[in-house]
């Protein structure tokens, strides 16, 4: 079980003002730049590393700053507040990538990957999905690897990868065992440099350009057995576990992207005015101003006791999949709340609130959609399928 890391209330709230200064200097004045050069800022990946925003869940001898899950939380929350795109490096910089890789991986792929990862040197991606596979990309996955010799052998393809044509490094799932169910599948850490690895941008324009999604063609990937993580077969324990992260990150975003929403309306409706007055003076603009604040709160706070949980060393599989399904729908009601504050202002590209929209959509889906949580959360609390049944603790040391 890992310590509980000595981070006050105190350290979170300078964390927070450092991300959010850090993004209001560095970022917000640059959005409408950054998207229409649709260049990857690699180079903010790198200041986020360098300013230990990837490291909160790793020592200092992984490269990180020990500052534990509440503290990733805070740092994603602001993230998403200052640009929603540029938070996705919270998932896979600083949660799925790498924390997957330093509980599973051997002594020296962690030596390898791990402080690179979280310093911003290299960049990382996830391949779980596939082409015929959204929320059952483990009952649907046609990837293969074959052993051969000292080696495993990949071929398949993979849909909808964050990342993947910037990625210096993949966590790529195959089924090695295609007759053994969810127990023949396993994962592998693949440097995207290797022949065969054949990453191709899929546009999403509604996403904006900032965070490329993928399509990865796997031809003959051949990568060395020791790059398994965990043992063969393990891979669906491999990814329930490394989903609970992401599900941390992602509810910690939307609850940071619904606080934009929230600020972005209170802004508006006490400076637009309409028939003599603010708009903010219209009750219905109230109820909404107050629904907003009182839900982002509540999402706030379930996410810090699902993060307050992980610091401890335990299973918080139901912990992070309520705050995920929540912050999701919190998000989704801000998101749409403020465009009709908004009215036609929401549709100008020179404001950020039809990318508040999209992104409240895309995060209400990924890492298990709004209705798999709902189903998740029904049978744990009817008893029928505990969520935590496939899951085990963090190693000791990794989440200081």
């Amino acid at each position: 079980m890992t310590a509980v890391a000595e981070t006050t209330d105190e350290d979170l709230a300078a964390l927070r003002r450092l991300v959010h200064q850090w993004g209001v200097d560095r970022v917000r004045p640059r959005f409408k730049e950054l998207e229409d050069t649709g260049e990857f800022p690699r180079e903010l990946y790198r200041q986020m590393g360098e300013l230990g925003f990837f490291g909160c869940c790793f020592p200092e001898s992984l490269g990180g700053t020990g500052a534990g899950f509440r503290a990733l939380a805070a740092v994603a929350e602001e993230l998403a507040w200052v640009y929603p795109p540029l938070s996705a490096g919270m998932n896979l910089q600083a949660a799925t990538v790498p924390l997957t890789i330093a509980n599973w991986g051997s002594p020296d792929l962690v030596e390898r990957y791990v402080p690179r990862l979280v310093t911003g040197e290299i960049l990382g991606c996830n391949a779980m999905t596939e082409p015929d596979g959204g929320s059952d990309f483990l009952g649907a996955m046609r990837t293969r690897a074959v052993r051969d010799g000292d080696d495993y052998v990949l071929n398949g393809a993979k849909m909808w990868i964050t990342n993947a044509n910037v990625a210096d490094v993949a966590i790529v799932y195959a089924k090695t065992d295609p007759a053994a169910g969810h127990k023949g599948v396993s994962a592998f850490v693949v440097p995207a440099a290797t022949p065969g690895f054949q990453p191709t941008r899929v546009p999403c324009r509604v996403l904006g350009r900032l965070m490329p999604t993928n399509a990865i063609a796997l031809d003959d990937v051949r990568v060395p057995a020791a790059n398994l993580l965990g043992a063969e077969g393990q891979g669906f324990v491999v990814a329930m576990n490394a989903m609970d992260f992401g599900r941390l990150s992602v509810a910690a975003r939307s609850v940071g992207l619904a606080q934009a929403c929230l600020d972005a309306a209170v802004a508006y409706a006490d400076t637009r005015e309409a028939f003599g007055a603010k708009i903010g003076t219209f009750q219905l603009i109230k109820k909404q101003i107050a629904d907003m604040t009182c839900e982002v709160a509540a999402a706030r706070a379930l996410v810090a006791g699902a993060a307050a949980r992980y610091e401890m060393g335990d299973i918080a599989t139901r912990e992070s999949s309520i705050a995920k399904y929540f912050a999701g729908e919190v998000c989704n009601r801000a998101a749409q709340a403020t465009a009709e504050i908004f009215g036609g202002a929401a549709f100008s590209d020179e404001l950020p609130i039809s990318t508040y929209l999209n992104y409240a959509k895309l995060w209400q889906t990924g890492e298990g959609s709004a209705n798999i949580q709902a189903l998740l959360i029904a049978d744990d609390a009817l008893g029928w399928k505990r969520m935590d049944r496939h899951r085990t603790v963090l190693r000791a040391g990794v989440a200081a």
